[in-house]
């Protein structure tokens, strides 16, 4: 059991697990029920809302998404036919992108309705829509069937789920021998650094984003152990996250007026979450990890993982 350590975290323990649920499932959406315009004059072109990776402080946000699909590509490395779930698929961004480039069979899954309708329509129009599929529902109420999956990614979602040891259980139970696991996302430090029962800590976490739950990366690779994988990579990514919520803070100055004339107020409360956000991460008050783990079994995979430079032109 992981101690709370946030007012968040504490009002979630006392939940049944299925009120805690019905609790992400209303204040989550929220959220990302804005209108998928105002996110396109914040994000990068395929709306990807987590970090990217920057090899230079002075590329653009695009040149750093663009790096991350394709080492989540390369690390998920679909074969055709695979089957794979992007958990907290958001608007599509990761999954059309390897629908595009691999042969694999894709399952989203967001509590947003306007995010599925944005993604569905993202996947026709790249002429994927055939082999993606969304599904309105949280991940605790999706059937699975054991070892039906080859890969699972969380990349900006698993913040937002309180119950990690069910959930890691049940992807772990979902996936083929070989199988794999990528989760990006953020984690507090071990060692408590700042103040997690601040104001700002409880803007970001309720009021902004309906609810969020770092843990430490120990206990993230704790239950990802316990569930029955093998964590192959681990990379520290907080420095990317810092130089990507400051590429989304410009954008949304420079939008301000239009992002309001769609959402009056939201601006004001994307720039005060995402500033507070990367000052904390530019503290390391809060850190960014991506994770790969594997299931035993499968095919053989050899030498080292893959670095995140581009790939190069043949």
């Amino acid at each position: 059991m992981i101690a709370p350590r946030t007012r968040a975290e504490r009002e979630a323990a006392v939940r049944t697990p299925e009120e805690q649920r019905e609790h992400e499932r209303r204040e989550v959406a929220a959220h990302y029920q804005n209108d998928p315009e105002i996110f396109s004059m914040v994000l990068d072109s395929r709306l990807a809302y987590a970090t990217g990776i920057f090899l230079d402080p002075a590329e653009s946000l695009e040149a750093a998404q663009e790096r991350k699909y394709d080492w989540v590509r390369r690390e998920l490395d679909i074969h055709p036919g695979e089957r794979v779930l992007d958990v907290g698929c958001g608007w599509g961004s990761n999954l059309i992108y390897l629908a595009e480039r691999t042969g694999g069979s894709f399952q989203g899954v967001t509590l947003s309705d306007k995010q599925r309708q944005e993604a569905l329509r993202r996947a026709d129009r790249a002429g994927v829509a055939s082999r993606v599929r969304i599904d309105l529902a949280h991940i605790e109420d999706i059937d699975l069937a054991p070892e039906s999956l080859d890969a699972v990614l969380f990349v900006g979602s698993i913040v937002h789920m309180h119950n990690r040891e069910r959930i890691h259980q049940k992807i772990a139970a979902a996936l083929r021998p070989g199988g794999r696991l990528l989760i990006s996302d953020c984690y507090f430090p071990a060692r408590a650094r700042g103040d997690r029962e601040s104001a700002a800590t409880q803007y970001i976490f309720v009021e902004a984003l309906g609810y969020c739950r770092l843990i430490s990366l120990a206990e993230e690779l704790g239950l990802i152990e316990q569930a029955g994988l093998d964590v192959r990579r681990v990379e520290d990514l907080t420095s990317s996250y810092v130089h990507t919520v400051a590429r989304w803070i410009d954008n949304v100055r420079a939008n301000r007026a239009r992002i309001d004339a769609r959402a009056p107020g939201f601006s004001r409360l994307l720039q005060t979450y995402m500033t507070v956000g990367r000052l904390s991460f530019a503290r390391r008050t809060a850190l960014e990890y991506m994770i790969v783990a594997t299931k035993g079994g499968g095919r053989e995979r050899l030498g080292v993982a893959p670095s995140p430079e581009p790939r190069q032109a043949p």
